[in-house]
Formats: structure tokens, sequence, C-alpha cells
């Protein structure tokens, strides 16, 4: 009896001394190891865990954190798609995996009624502004389920809302699909111009930049643009001295890449395409402009609407549309401003099944996913989009989406404007 009890005394101390070992080896896991862990949660699980106490939440909201998560996302994964598509008061958000397009999440949001064209911007951080042009801009995090309250309207904005003009309403027209949704667009500056939505490199502010052509043009034979720049407290102008002479391109979507937001100038003054197009550079740190030539791979003739820019991989890629219907793509090689390597090349009569017909304008480049080595092409306002195999010796497209996805932007699932809420 005596030496039952002694084994099970035994026992009891053995299973105290393993239970304080283990107690001990829990607090003895290094903050930043426990981060490292954290950080390969999904989005929504990192936003729960700031509930487990006040030093987490400190450090899940902490810059230093969201940028290390980014970086971490960007290295080991590809990019999701984010589409967007919207009825007259609402939006639907879908989250989609880049290499099988499943759904993976969604969400539907009432807004109030949607008077006009809705643009997107480019994702930046997880983050996207979505914006009419007399609505305000409101910026979300779709991983997060997360959105600012509305911005104020810039200048730009406020003079279509109460300034409009009805001989600039047809280019309205032409994108509703409602017909008791069209209203008149404005003056004195012309046409739709998207802005571009980036991140300053050394602050880490986002900011949001509006350039846009002054109309008409003979107002100022010098001056053809202004621009506006909010930096989540006010809009402010800035001077836009260095494009004296210049005008830039309407419609297109102004692309962020390294600190730098960049679009493409026309010699028309309604913004039209036309020849020996410069390429404009901002940098959004110290809010400068400045003209470049577009790179030597780009024909010296070639009509600015044939010309291509976008983000790829977190850098610039350009592209041109030849006459042969051939579409080659360049970007920009890491560190190196003035050098450029050559992608790939599309021959658009391939792909003219997919989209209906051989387009007179240049596809564009949405994704790169390293894991199919493969890339993601669409054709503004069409329907489908079409996936491309970079095997130096592949012809092959394939039908990668097929129908009617809204608006297609790549993004990485961020924390970003996680303690916002509805």
């Amino acid at each position: 009896m005596m030496a039952s009890m002694d084994n099970y005394q035994r026992m009891v101390r053995e299973t105290k001394r393993r239970r304080k070992g283990r107690r001990e080896w829990k607090t003895e896991i290094p903050n930043n190891v426990m981060e490292e862990i954290v950080m390969r949660l999904r989005v929504r699980s990192i936003a729960r865990f700031q509930t487990v106490s006040k030093h987490w939440e400190s450090v899940i909201r902490s810059r230093d954190f969201g940028t290390r998560h980014m970086a971490h996302q960007r290295r080991s994964k590809d990019p999701k798609l984010m589409f967007v598509s919207y009825g007259q008061c609402h939006i639907r958000f879908e989250q989609r995996d880049l290499e099988t397009t499943s759904l993976e999440e969604s969400f539907y949001l009432k807004i109030e009624e949607i008077k006009g064209a809705i643009a997107i911007s480019e994702c930046c951080d997880g983050l996207v502004c979505f914006y009419g042009l007399t609505d305000a801009v409101r910026v979300v995090n779709m991983a997060t389920k997360t959105l600012v309250p509305p911005l104020p309207l810039a200048k730009f904005q406020q003079v279509h809302k109460y300034h409009p003009d009805p001989d600039l309403e047809v280019e309205i027209e032409d994108v509703s699909d409602d017909e008791d949704d069209r209203n008149p667009v404005p003056v004195p500056f012309v046409l739709y111009t998207r802005f571009g939505f980036g991140k300053d490199s050394v602050t880490g502010r986002y900011k949001i930049v509006w350039l846009y052509n002054i109309y008409p043009a003979t107002l100022n034979k010098k001056k053809k643009t202004r621009c506006e720049v909010f930096d989540f407290e006010e809009w402010r102008f800035v001077t836009t001295r260095p494009l004296d002479h210049h005008q830039i391109l309407s419609k297109q979507m102004p692309s962020f890449a390294n600190g730098s937001l960049y679009w493409l100038t026309t010699g028309d003054e309604r913004g039209d395409p036309s020849t020996q197009t410069k390429l404009i550079v901002f940098d959004i740190h110290t809010e400068m402009f400045r003209v470049t030539s577009t790179p030597p791979f780009i024909s010296p003739n070639a009509y600015s609407d044939k010309i291509g820019l976008c983000n790829l991989d977190g850098r610039l890629c350009i592209s041109e549309l030849k006459g042969d219907c051939k579409q080659e793509f360049w970007w920009r090689v890491e560190e190196c401003d003035d050098k450029w390597e050559r992608i790939f090349s599309v021959d658009l009569n391939s792909t003219s099944c997919w989209f209906g017909r051989i387009t007179s304008l240049p596809l564009t480049l949405l994704a790169i996913s390293r894991v199919e080595n493969k890339v993601v092409l669409s054709l503004t306002y069409q329907g489908s989009l079409v996936d491309f195999d970079l095997d130096p010796d592949s012809t092959v497209y394939h039908l990668y989406y097929p129908g009617y996805y809204g608006l297609a932007v790549p993004y990485f699932p961020s924390l970003s404007l996680v303690h916002a809420t509805f």
C-alpha cells in the first residue's frame, strides 16, 4: 500500500513538473517569432487576433507589421483578382483565386443612388477607390470588408456637379446601362479623367492624385493641365508647370509603381489620341512632375491610345499595339529607371475569338502567376478574360473567365484600414 502511495505521489510530482515545463516553454517564445507565425494567417484571422490583448492590438495596427505582412504576401503568393460590378444603388465585390478563378469571398455594399458611371482605381496595399464623376470617392478593403466615410468632393468634381455641360453628356451615355441614369457632365474640364492612387514610399501615406486637362485649351495657351492631391486630410492644388504645353490622354488609368504615378500625353486639346507621345511622371513624396520620352522600343510616331501602362508585380509595365496586331509587353528592371526587359508578345489575331473581334485597342495585362507561369489579359469594356502561357515556345491562349465580370483589379489581401467600420 505504501509503495502504491509513493508511486502515486511520484507520478503527481512528475506531472506537475511537465506541466510547469510546458508553461515555461510557452513563455519563452520570442515576440518576433510569434509575429512571424501570426503574419502567415489569413487577413480575417489576423484582424480577429487583435482581441487577444492590447499588446497584439498595438502590434497588428502598427505600420511596420502591415508593411511586413504585405511584403510576405508579395514574396510567397500570387495576387487575387477582385471583380467589381454595380447597379443603381449597390456595388458588389468578389475575391477570386488567380489560379482557378473560384469565388473565395464576396460582399454587397448598399450605397446612395449612383449618378452615372463608376470608376475603380488601381489597388494599393489591398485598398481600392471607387467613385463617380460627381459621386464622392470611397476607399474599401475587400479582405476586411471595411470602408472609410465618403471623401470630400475634389474641385474637379464640384465643377462637374454644379456646372454641368450638356455638350459632354454623350461621354457618360456611352457607358451607362440605365436610360434614367444619364446625367450631363461638365465644363470647364474635358471628359472623365481617372485619378491615380498610390503610397508615399517615404512617409507611408496614401494619396489620391487627380490630373486633368483644362478645357477649352484656349483659356491658357501655355498651361494645359491642373492637378489636385488628396492626402486624406484635404484636397489641394499642386503645380503642373513642368507639364506646360502638354495635355494628358483622356480616360486613361494612371499607373502607380515604385513611389510614382505615370500618365501618357497627347497633343490634342480635348485629350484625344495623337502621336509624339510622352510619359508624365509624378513623384508622390516630393509631389513634383516631370516629362520624359517613352522607352526606345515604343515607336516614335505611336498613337497614345495604342500604348498601355500598368503595374505588374510592383513594376511599371508598358506595351504597344503595332500595326500587325502584335502587342509587346516590357517591364522596368528593378532598381534601374532606364533599363527595360521584354516579357512576352501577344498576337491579337489569336485572341479575337474570345473578345468577339480583332480589337483596335491594346489589351490590359492584369496579373502574372508565378505558380502557373501565365498572365491574365483583359480588354476594356468587353466580357471575358484570357490567359497566356509564358513558356517561350507557347502560342496557346485560353479562355480564363467567360462572360461579364464588371471591372477587374489584381490585389493582395491586406490589413490596411483594419480599424475602420461601416
